[in-house]
């Protein structure tokens, strides 16, 4: 029984990845219904007032697809917006957002998630006729609600714009006969901590902690991190989050939840144990000599990619030479009054003669160094391919010696042979512990 009791506080991360959200059906039958979109930083829900439950649920965020990440056209860039990222943790690093901490400031971002959301609502029309109701932070900037009214009426058309707190329609939903309490917003990056009297909020008493779930699950991660270092790799802000949220729960009472951990028994009766995804290390098959084999054949093409950057360097140098040669030329016809002698100066980004003749000696010993060392790495090649190869000792000596010596190799070699066994047997030990 203890067995299977331990068995059970075994759990595997699941690493789910995220499903591509479905483009719904849209039709005369949402003529003028609102639209509620829930505006997070870290989840964007999206639906109509007439359902029950959000139509879309997404990360609000979007990254560059890796082909096109050095691309500056947008034209040319595809963009995989919230749910069409299939594994977030590829592109953790790349990720955008509409929001800075709780408010929005990235709009042209904030465009692109609002295209998402309008396209995978089905709606189809050039102007979005449907009144929003968007929920924003607390004590929001007027300038941040400004650029927001000004992209919704003007590049979407909505007639019209309500905005809301999402923590106080929770409020006013889950209390209906209470208008006093205090209510603790806790979003992914703040906290909000707010009165409410007579069912309104207390702006001036309102407290902002700038703390959320976001800074939990670093704090998570970079312990887990820390605690087991030998799992440095496997441990990912999404695994950390994952756990976060799966395993985790508020203690109504700290102390005495303390006091119950503490216990030998009740910590082996709730602990969770999380197993890490197994994934068997790479065995080499590979023998030396044809490790030394590759390394050899590695570095003969770096010495051939390095000589034929330097021929193009070489070439490259020597027509600037000239050109420069011929402007300096060109120069003793004109005096230093005409427009043809400042214009050649220009051109050849010098301000005086004397420059000039200082580029072009400069531009001449930098090609003689690069044509030296050409001649030297080419002499040497032709050295190494003309070296006569040394005799084998065995053609020297008698038969009875060389059959010794052959004896006496092979004798080394099986040596050598058994050491590398041991030692293949030592890593793959290693690999499996």
């Amino acid at each position: 029984m203890e067995v299977e009791e331990k068995a059970e506080n075994i759990f595997e991360l699941k690493d789910a990845r995220s499903v591509q959200d479905p483009i719904h059906e849209y039709g005369p039958t949402y003529k003028g219904v609102p639209l509620i979109i829930d505006n997070g930083s870290y989840n964007c829900r999206v639906g109509w007032a007439t359902d029950q439950e959000p139509r879309i649920v997404f990360r609000n965020c979007y990254a560059k697809h890796r082909k096109d990440r050095g691309k500056k056209l947008a034209a040319e860039i595809e963009v995989l917006v919230a749910n069409d990222i299939s594994n977030i943790e590829a592109v953790r690093f790349q990720l955008k957002s509409p929001h800075d901490e709780n408010i929005v400031t990235h709009y042209e971002a904030q465009e692109t998630m609002f295209d998402y959301t309008f396209a995978h609502l089905g709606i189809d029309t050039q102007q979005v006729d449907h009144p929003i109701v968007l929920t924003e932070a607390f004590c929001n900037p007027n300038y941040s609600r400004q650029l927001m009214s000004e992209l919704l009426f003007e590049c979407y058309g909505v007639p019209s714009i309500s905005y809301c707190v999402d923590g106080m329609l929770s409020y006013h939903r889950n209390n209906l006969n209470r208008p006093d309490g205090l209510l603790v917003n806790i979003g992914n990056y703040t906290t909000h901590v707010t009165p409410v009297l007579d069912g309104f909020a207390d702006a001036m008493n309102t407290r902002r902690i700038r703390m959320g779930g976001l800074h939990l699950t670093k704090f998570l991660w970079r312990w887990l991190q820390l605690r087991f270092p030998q799992h440095l790799n496997a441990v990912t802000l999404s695994r950390a989050e994952e756990i976060l949220h799966t395993h985790m729960y508020i203690a109504e009472d700290y102390m005495p939840e303390i006091a119950n951990w503490s216990d030998v028994n009740y910590f082996e009766k709730f602990v969770r144990r999380i197993q890490l995804p197994y994934v068997a290390a790479p065995i080499s098959t590979v023998s030396v000599e044809q490790q030394r084999e590759r390394r050899k054949e590695a570095a003969r093409r770096l010495v051939e990619l390095n000589a034929k950057k330097r021929e193009e360097k070489l070439i490259e140098d020597e027509a600037e030479l000239t050109r420069l040669v011929e402007l300096e030329e060109a120069m003793e016809e004109f005096t230093p009054d005409e427009p043809e002698y400042q214009h050649a100066l220009e051109e050849a980004e010098v301000s005086s003669p004397e420059e000039l003749t200082k580029k072009i000696s400069v531009l001449q010993q930098k090609i003689d160094k690069t044509r030296q060392k050409m001649l030297q790495a080419s002499n040497a090649a032709a050295v190494e391919e003309e070296e006569p190869k040394p005799k084998r000792v065995c053609e020297e000596i008698s038969p009875k010696k060389r059959a010794d010596l052959e004896q006496w190799v092979e004798e080394v070699k099986q040596q050598w042979r058994e050491i590398q066994a041991r030692r293949a047997a030592r890593r793959h030990k290693r690999y499996e512990l």
